[in-house]
């Protein structure tokens, strides 16, 4: 940690760094003072240290490792979270294989997860290192600007766009829900799943914007705490009632002709792969009127054409609202298209899709709307 930096008018983001290895808080110290308008206020041993840290230095975001001695990274963020709310980047080691806790972190309030490269363990200098140096300084500058969630609030506020009666549910999964989320999108997520009833009549497919590798620990997570099944999208899926696909890393999540899944590796869309405007264009062109886009908080424009699409398809068209938002990014861009019918808190978008979309009284994976 180096001595903090004082040019006149100029405003720091000053960055706690919380890790076990010394050689990583070294690193991380060293990768982000790089830039001008960071510097580390402070490196926290464990958990513990980080929640006094947090409290004492009121730093303006925090990088969390996950495993550490005493209290761990996921119990510091929930004490942080409690009381001294600070946007939280997760910079973990974990193997693939605990993508779920990530995924916890995430839940209780971290914003985002990246994974640690194989040059914070040794002096490997590459390409990739500097890529993801680039990567890391990003989300810092990016997320020290978010205004923490704590608690969910905020009214429900319809659009004008007139009343739009529910899509008939004698027709199990006739309705296909495209959903969008990046940054503050785990949780979100998680609200909408849990809200759902076993025989929900709609079929969801998710784009949710993470960590190469944490895909399969978000899918785990959230199969774990929903009443629909939940698993990472595979060709040929089909799309009954309470299904809740999400597409898997370096993939675009689309629906093809016969309403089943398809997967490509058509170049990035805005650097992004899977990209939710591909899906939501593709639920438009496919399924019209039968198609509702769902746009959750992150950063960027993902989702604003494929929402501009459904409309114009005759489908319905949902965002989050910005008090329930990490980030407002994605919602705003959708809301400028002149295309978004309601705008919802995150709370309350499970009730309106139940309302559209309605029951099949079966309960999810029977045989309602085919398998």
């Amino acid at each position: 940690m180096t001595e903090p930096r004082h040019l006149s008018g100029q405003t720091f983001i000053r960055v706690l760094v919380a890790d076990d290895s010394a050689v990583a808080r070294q690193w991380l110290t060293a990768i982000l003072e790089v830039d001008p308008q960071i510097v580390v206020v402070g490196e926290a041993r464990d958990g513990a240290e980080a929640v006094e840290l947090a409290r004492r230095l009121r730093p303006n975001l925090i990088t969390m490792d996950v495993h550490m001695p005493g209290l761990d990274g996921y119990g510091a963020v929930q004490e942080i979270m409690a009381s001294q709310p600070t946007p939280i980047l997760v910079v973990t080691a974990l193997p693939l294989r605990n993508g779920e806790v990530a995924a916890r972190m995430l839940a209780v309030g971290a914003l985002d997860v990246v994974e640690k490269p194989s040059f914070l363990a040794s002096s490997r200098e590459d390409f990739a290192g500097e890529r993801w140096r680039r990567e890391l300084t990003t989300k810092v500058r990016l997320l020290s600007q978010v205004r923490v969630v704590t608690h969910l609030a905020g009214r429900q506020r319809t659009l004008a766009r007139g009343p739009q009666p529910p899509i008939a549910a004698s027709n199990p999964a006739a309705a296909v829900i495209g959903v969008v989320a990046s940054t503050g999108g785990p949780p979100a997520l998680l609200t909408i799943l849990r809200s759902l009833p076993a025989d929900f009549a709609g079929a969801l497919l998710v784009v949710q914007h993470i960590a190469r590798g944490f895909t399969s620990g978000l899918v785990e997570w959230l199969r774990g705490s929903s009443l629909l099944e939940v698993k990472l999208a595979e060709v040929g899926d089909a799309l009954p009632a309470g299904r809740v696909l999400i597409a898997p890393d370096d993939r675009h999540l689309c629906v093809g002709n016969s309403r089943q899944v398809e997967l490509d590796q058509s170049p990035p869309v805005m650097s992004l792969r899977p990209c939710g405007d591909v899906l939501l264009q593709s639920l438009a062109e496919r399924l019209g009127p039968l198609a509702i886009g769902v746009v959750l908080t992150g950063m960027g424009e993902d989702g604003a054409r494929g929402i501009r699409a459904i409309r114009d398809a005759g489908g319905r068209t949902l965002v989050q609202d910005e008090a329930t938002s990490a980030i407002f990014g994605m919602p705003r861009a959708a809301i400028a298209t002149g295309a978004v019918a309601e705008v919802l808190p995150i709370d309350a978008i499970g009730d309106r899709l139940l309302r559209l979309v309605g029951r099949t009284g079966r309960l999810a994976g029977g045989s309602a709307g085919g398998s």
